[in-house]
């Protein structure tokens, strides 16, 4: 047995650990901050002013255009117009015998008093129809025609992108017709639509029952359909129908009816190709044919138009918008009427 050298440390002592000089901590330097200025309270007094005007401008509009509603019934007690006038009428939208102008419909009651506020205004001279129209009904058209065709006062047509079928029998009783070179102008024709449902209804099982008394009450029913001698009747009524289509036309443009008759195939043609054909006076724009207006009517210099519209979708239009409603309040305080606009055409 061998002894170990005391030198040597037993595998159970722990050789102490070498100690290191410690330094001091060093404090860091704080980092400096700006303390921030508090910022001043940023006042609302302006979101109460903008408030306020806005209320008192919807109580200024209210206080002009209310009164109106009630004395809308005779609108000739409040037109100041002073100078010679011509009298814009706009013909948009589809003719029917029923429905309202903010609808998109244009009635025969609405042009009927439109047409004769102008004739009962002394200072407008000459009336300027403004078309854009597809057409509609046959009866509401003829009606419409026929009261442009009892105006005193000269009336001058100015198509913008469509004046067709029941628009173009109402343009052809003016005194001209002025169209732009791509306007659609013409569709001499009738036409009449009746759906049939039937097989669609048999399909999914759905069977009406139609009780009647008078042998054709249900002619053009959508359930069934029509018989050989219902579409014959119907027919008839269509080829009536046309044939006072082209003797209106062919009245209301001084033009032989044979040629008119030539020309009823339901087609449209370009404003330069409606000239051509006689359906067209001139080519020209909105402010020549208001020109062409006050020649009519016999002014010579600068002249006003006034633009008529039916009063209570006029002021009811106008409340939509507070700019709309502003401007015809500042007509007002110019002179203008208080149910039309009104603006000077110098020449």
């Amino acid at each position: 047995m061998v002894d170990q050298d005391s030198s040597n440390p037993s595998p159970q002592q722990q050789v102490p650990p070498v100690e290191r000089p410690v330094q001091a901590p060093v404090a860091a330097s704080a980092p400096s901050y700006s303390t921030p200025e508090p910022q001043p309270r940023r006042s609302r007094a302006w979101l109460w002013w903008t408030l306020g005007i806005v209320v008192a401008v919807a109580l200024i509009v209210m206080s002009c255009t209310l009164p109106f509603v009630f004395l809308a019934g005779d609108t000739s007690g409040f037109n100041m117009n002073i100078g010679d006038a011509v009298a814009v009428i706009h013909v948009d939208g589809i003719i029917a015998g029923t429905g309202s102008s903010l609808d998109g419909y244009i009635t025969p009651e609405y042009m009927d008093d439109l047409l004769s506020q102008a004739e009962e205004d002394d200072s407008v001279r000459a009336i300027v129809l403004r078309v854009d129209s597809p057409g509609g009904t046959v009866a509401a058209s003829e009606e419409i025609a026929t009261f442009v065709k009892e105006c005193s006062k000269p009336v001058v047509v100015s198509v913008g992108d469509v004046g067709a079928s029941g628009a173009y029998m109402i343009s052809s009783q003016a005194d001209e017709i002025w169209a732009l070179p791509g306007s659609a102008v013409g569709s001499i024709g009738v036409i009449s639509t009746i759906p049939n449902a039937s097989e669609l209804l048999d399909k999914i099982g759905v069977d009406f029952q139609v009780i009647t008394a008078g042998k054709y009450k249900d002619a053009g029913s959508p359930y069934r359909p029509l018989t050989e001698q219902e579409r014959a009747i119907i027919q008839g009524e269509v080829d009536e129908a046309y044939d006072q289509f082209i003797d209106i036309v062919a009245e209301g443009r001084s033009m032989e009816r044979s040629k008119v008759a030539s020309l009823a195939t339901g087609l449209t043609w370009s404003g330069e190709r409606a000239k051509e054909l006689g359906l067209v006076d001139e080519i020209g724009t909105y402010r020549d044919a208001l020109d062409a207006a006050a020649d009519a009517g016999g002014i010579d210099g600068d002249y006003d138009i006034v633009t008529y519209e039916d009063e209570f979708d006029e002021i009811f239009g106008s409340l939509i918008g507070i700019q709309g409603s502003l401007q015809r309040i500042s007509e007002a305080l110019d002179g203008a009427s208080a149910l039309d606009g009104r603006a000077t055409v110098p020449r």
